[in-house]
């Protein structure tokens, strides 16, 4: 496959329109996963009177443009997040495309290496999966094993098969050191979830983190390698600056006024921002990694083994 500029366009344009069937699925996930029912049968209907949607109606963005975001048989009102999805995997989806392929070096003969449509491929399953996880963490604060396991298996499966697609560092020469690195990263990025997710329930007296958002990130590091799973780790929690601020806000109002502080008051779900930090990641590391994070993880990896009493 040639790079030429009207491929790239026509491609990424194919891809948008892909991405829009894939947030389609996604929306269905996110309504079914949660209560273990089937995503395949039976097929989409209105939330209101349970009629069928017609094909032509089912046509991502477009389909619900054309009816006004309301049922065809009773009126009732679908709402926009359906079609907000379906663009939003379609865009990321493309972004993801001019970052790994359209960006991407060229080999001797100008055309596109094998690996980075192997990437795309892989960061765009993991998209799927991290925004049905993303809206069904924001609907019930829990995020399904049926999502992050199902990440798991495909992450080591892919970078198994075809070592070459992760990004440096994480990339590897054999099936068996792309097995590894997999292997490596899901444990690295569950087990520092996990311990955190410890200390702050020993600290706070309760459960601090969900145990979702341990099998979140063993899927990211999955994907994408135990430096990618680590920085998703740090990086989330500014991601989530606007909401903690809104949530402090609101529960300062009820104290004030007087009004009952519920649960929910206390807690804002994490797995969306581990997420949105994991997708800024994959759109990014080709220049942050050179850029800064490799002198980072060098310069840590010199303090860790200086406390631990040995010379760097």
């Amino acid at each position: 496959m040639h790079g030429t500029p009207p491929i790239m366009i026509l491609v990424g344009l194919g891809l948008f329109a892909i991405g829009t069937i894939v947030g389609s699925f996604v929306n269905v996930c996110v309504y079914r996963l949660p209560w273990q029912k089937s995503v395949v049968w039976p097929g989409s209907h209105c939330p209101m009177c349970y009629r069928a949607i017609a094909p032509r109606d089912n046509i991502p963005i477009i389909g619900w443009l054309a009816l006004g975001g309301a049922c065809r048989e009773c009126g009732g009102r679908i709402a926009a997040r359906y079609p907000m999805v379906e663009a939003l995997v379609g865009i990321l989806f493309t972004a993801v495309f001019v970052v790994d392929v359209a960006l991407g070096p060229r080999n001797l003969s100008g055309e596109i290496p094998p690996a980075l449509l192997l990437s795309w491929f892989a960061h765009a399953f993991l998209i799927a999966l991290l925004v049905t996880a993303t809206f069904v963490d924001y609907d019930l604060t829990i995020i399904p094993d049926a999502i992050t396991v199902t990440g798991m298996v495909v992450g080591i499966g892919l970078g198994a098969w075809f070592p070459e697609i992760r990004a440096d560092p994480s990339r590897a020469a054999t099936h068996a050191g792309g097995f590894w690195v997999g292997m490596t990263g899901l444990l690295v990025g569950g087990l520092l979830t996990q311990l955190v997710r410890l200390a702050g329930t020993l600290a706070l007296r309760r459960e601090a983190m969900g145990f979702g958002d341990v099998t979140l990130m063993a899927m990211i590091g999955a994907f994408l390698g135990w430096q990618a799973a680590v920085l998703t780790f740090f990086l989330a929690p500014f991601f989530a600056i606007a909401h903690l601020a809104l949530k402090v806000l609101t529960f300062l109002g009820k104290r004030l006024s007087g009004q009952k502080i519920t649960g929910a008051d206390r807690e804002i779900p994490f797995g969306p921002y581990l997420s949105m930090a994991a997708v800024a990641l994959v759109l990014s590391w080709r220049w942050i990694w050179p850029g800064w994070a490799r002198s980072y993880f060098v310069v840590s990896r010199m303090v860790f083994w200086w406390i631990m009493g040995f010379e760097p």
